[in-house]
């Protein structure tokens, strides 16, 4: 594991966790936050080759990030997802993505095929609009699905590139859950893209774009052992308060419903890791293995919550942020595991 990206990402948490309140209460990333993880090198593109070596690091440090504040980590989910996106096209579109050295851009993207690339006269033209795309509020480029078509018909569903300032970006989408995850909805409108812009799995394999659903697998793990974790600290804070002279059952802990949140989550972080693609190349259903990773993320969320006190119901309460954003990531998660079988059909 890359020890220095770890490490870096580790430092920063902490000033995460402290603006998760005034993330979510202002709906966006505060700018030093987003620069103190690009500063870290979370969201480098990578080079191909190394794409395999770095899936595990990234995911355990968006594991780190979706623990302190759901919202950062859903976002940063995203935007790490970009090298195997870009991946898919042409090496003269990622040093067209990548630009000055030294400068890491962010990339959002939109699996949902909401578009259509058309041929005329030999160009491309891309139209659609793609509803609630998280990260587009901070993104430099966008990669978006779209099907092709031609004079003999539609095509294939593929991936395109796109710079943000060709895009129409509308107001913030208004959740309840990932509130600052930077959703908005992308329309383009007739936008000429050079011929290297588009790209389209072939045999309609989603095997090299598997990381981008565990990674957004992985932000609702941690999202999850974030509210465990916060729980247990209110726990003992409470007891702490009576000088251990409360039981931990008044103060709000269940330990059968805690052990089985910490089971279900372990068995997800499991799941998710030990099922990236493998490197000899044995057959894998790594959409399956990470649509369980979101259902037991969900569930040891949902255990949380129900072991905690009323103050859980109070809107800042950090247990219930973060409930709330794996409630609503999960909903967003399933949508991309079933957007990325349809990549090539």
């Amino acid at each position: 594991m890359d020890s220095l990206l770890h490490d870096r990402v580790t430092e920063v948490v902490p000033r995460i966790r402290e603006e998760a309140a005034r993330t979510e209460a202002e709906r966006r990333i505060p700018t030093e936050v987003l620069a103190a993880l690009m500063d870290a090198g979370l969201f480098a593109l990578d080079p191909v080759d190394d794409l395999r070596l770095q899936a595990t690091e990234r995911l355990d440090v968006v594991r780190l990030v979706a623990g302190a504040c759901g919202s950062t980590g859903w976002m940063t989910a995203n935007a790490a997802a970009a090298p195997w996106l870009l991946a898919a096209f042409a090496s003269s579109v990622r040093e067209r993505v990548r630009g000055e050295p030294g400068v890491d851009p962010l990339v959002a993207f939109s699996l949902e095929p909401a578009g259509r690339v058309e041929e005329r006269d030999g160009e491309l033209w891309l139209s659609g609009t793609w509803p609630g795309v998280s990260g587009a509020t901070y993104a430099n480029w966008l990669v978006l699905s779209a099907r092709r078509s031609s004079s003999d018909g539609p095509g294939p569903v593929g991936l395109v590139v796109v710079p943000a300032s060709d895009c129409t970006l509308t107001a913030s989408v208004d959740s309840i859950g990932l509130t600052a995850a930077g959703a908005q909805d992308v329309a383009v409108s007739g936008v000429a893209l050079p011929t290297d812009a588009w790209t389209a799995p072939e045999d309609g394999s989603h095997g090299p774009l598997t990381p981008v659903g565990a990674l957004a697998a992985m932000a609702l793990v941690g999202a999850a052992q974030g509210a465990l974790d916060e729980h247990l600290q209110q726990v003992r804070r409470r007891v702490d308060i009576t000088h251990g002279g409360e039981d931990v059952s008044a103060a709000g802990l269940s330990p059968a419903r805690i052990g089985r949140a910490a089971s279900q989550l372990d068995a997800a972080v499991h799941v998710l890791v030990a099922r990236m693609p493998d490197p000899d190349g044995l057959p894998q259903e790594p959409l399956e293995q990470q649509r369980f990773a979101v259902e037991r993320a969900v569930e040891g969320a949902e255990l949380v919550f129900s072991s905690v006190r009323g103050h859980a119901l109070d809107n800042g309460d950090p247990v219930a942020r973060l409930w709330r954003d794996v409630q609503v990531g999960a909903h967003h998660t399933r949508a991309l595991l079933g957007w990325l079988r349809t990549l090539g059909s």
